[in-house]
């Protein structure tokens, strides 16, 4: 007759899983999403503060451009 099937042994398994392509594979995604999200988070960081660093930036030029050399100008060059 036919063998006898035991119940509650759980799912019959040939060989092991064999994991650790599958980690590897996981490690590379996982590394590379940190690496989007850090990309993105500094991207938005330097997007938020463009317009403020234009404007200081600007301001700095005019001052070392025009108005210092004025007052050196002005002073008559005694420094």
């Amino acid at each position: 007759m036919a063998e006898e099937i035991e119940s509650g042994q759980g799912v019959p398994m040939v060989i092991s899983p064999q994991m650790g392509a599958i980690e590897n594979v996981v490690e590379r995604i996982r590394y590379r999403a940190q690496l989007i999200a850090r990309n993105q988070k500094l991207d938005s960081g330097v997007n938020a503060t463009a317009a403020t660093g234009f404007i200081v930036g600007f301001a700095f030029a005019v001052l070392m451009v025009l108005i210092l050399p004025l007052i050196i100008w002005q002073v008559g060059g005694v420094i």
